[in-house]
């Protein structure tokens, strides 16, 4: 992060490449991944790159001396680079404890760590009743969530303006400028074009499709952008930071105001040649009822209908909840069985070794027992449908992830440049 009263922003003229989205370059992963280093005098930012990841994949600060065995690097070279590295803010020197007991004859040896708040990504969650956005840090700790209740008649730019306002509310909240921010993914219902640039479309929310909310919500930020399937990055923040970081096979079902899913094959999010991979419904269902249980309720009595609302399907989660309500449990029982039958073909097909379920529906830690009825449901009717049946497992992020996996979308671009070229992530 520059030092001047005018720093340069964040990503300013740098081409970005989402090797989460369509780009073929494999996912760097949450771990730093040292690239090699090439003590050449034109590699400068390769040798920089090398530097860094010692310093970031380190459990202590390093000396200069390691550093420079740890790249191989001459120490004059490893200094200067060093010296680049500190003037962008992206590590800090860090005074050595002096040993107990023991006075040092001369200077004590310069050590440093990387700096998570060099620099800010955003994560927004956008849905036909409600926007979100956080601010996370180089490391993906979240800073703050701001969070937007809005009306689902919103037009499409209507929409787009809450986006941006929301996005300005967290990053006043976290006392961070725009020039400081590197990255953003904003997560949405319906299909995205390739190259994660534009909504393809989506069936309830006014002209949101017609927006081009990564223009946008570019030009308020001045930093790179991109929009995914929320469902997507509902995946990827479960195979992140929830319980799918054990699995390389994983399908995330969201369910909340659209029926949706998130597939994980082979440690990457698949796509499909559209984009609209996981993009599953039930035949004769608008994805387009509202939140609740609508695509799943069947024909069980007592259920929510076409014409339910969330009110009436919160009610129903709240009294198979509270336990001793028959028929609200028979509606949550027969929802995990119309999902298990829903998606059975997708299990033949993918073979997945967890199904993670959302639990938007079930915000209250109180709503628990309700959500442990539709999963046990679900695991016991594909059990009875399937010759090897996945294990199915609870969301542990909640209503928190899609932003996680938004946030995770935008570190993955620029973590691409931290491993190549990191300082010229400020402009340098």
């Amino acid at each position: 992060m520059a030092t001047t009263s005018d720093p340069p922003r964040a990503g300013a003229g740098r081409e970005t490449v989402w090797p989460l989205g369509d780009d073929p370059v494999a996912d760097v992963g949450a771990q730093v991944i040292s690239p090699a280093a090439v003590a050449v005098g034109d590699l400068r930012a390769a040798n920089a790159a090398a530097v860094l990841a010692a310093i970031r994949s380190a459990d202590r600060p390093h000396r200069l001396a390691t550093l420079a065995q740890l790249t191989k690097l001459s120490r004059p070279t490893v200094e200067v680079l060093v010296d680049d590295l500190l003037g962008c803010g992206l590590i800090e020197e860090v005074a050595a404890a002096p040993a107990q007991g023991v006075r040092s004859p001369g200077r004590p040896a310069r050590r440093f760590r990387f700096r998570p708040r060099a620099g800010y990504v955003i994560g927004v969650d956008v849905r036909a009743h409600s926007i979100i956005a956080c601010v996370a840090d180089l490391d993906g700790r979240l800073l703050t969530v701001k969070r937007r209740t809005v009306r689902a008649d919103l037009t499409g730019r209507t929409r787009a303006g809450a986006v941006t306002a929301t996005i300005q509310g967290a990053m006043e909240q976290a006392g961070v400028g725009a020039g400081q921010i590197c990255a953003a993914t904003i997560g949405t219902p319906g299909l995205v074009e390739r190259g994660n640039a534009r909504i393809r479309y989506v069936d309830h929310m006014r002209t949101w499709a017609e927006v081009d909310i990564v223009a946008v919500v570019s030009e308020a930020l001045g930093c790179p952008v991109a929009v995914e399937n929320d469902a997507n990055l509902a995946a990827l923040g479960e195979h992140w930071r929830g319980v799918g970081t054990a699995t390389s096979e994983m399908l995330f079902i969201l369910l909340g105001e659209r029926l949706g899913a998130g597939i994980i094959t082979g440690g990457r999010l698949l796509r499909g040649h559209h984009g609209a991979a996981g993009e599953i419904g039930f035949p004769g269902r608008s994805t387009a009822e509202g939140p609740g249980l609508g695509p799943l309720s069947g024909d069980q009595p007592g259920a929510p209908g076409d014409a339910h609302s969330s009110a009436t399907s919160a009610a129903v989660v709240a009294a198979a909840a509270a336990g001793g309500d028959a028929g609200a449990v028979g509606v949550l029982e027969s929802a995990g069985r119309r999902l298990a039958e829903g998606i059975a073909p997708i299990l033949l097909a993918l073979d997945p070794a967890v199904v993670v379920l959302g639990t938007s529906l079930f915000p209250d830690p109180r709503l628990a027992p309700a959500a442990e009825l539709l999963r046990d449901a679900a695991e016991r009717r594909a059990a009875g449908l399937l010759v090897d049946p996945p294990e199915w497992r609870l969301s542990v992020l909640g209503d928190e992830a899609i932003l996680t996996g938004a946030v995770r979308f935008a570190l993955s671009a620029v973590e691409r440049v931290l491993l190549t070229r990191p300082t010229s992530l400020f402009g340098a």
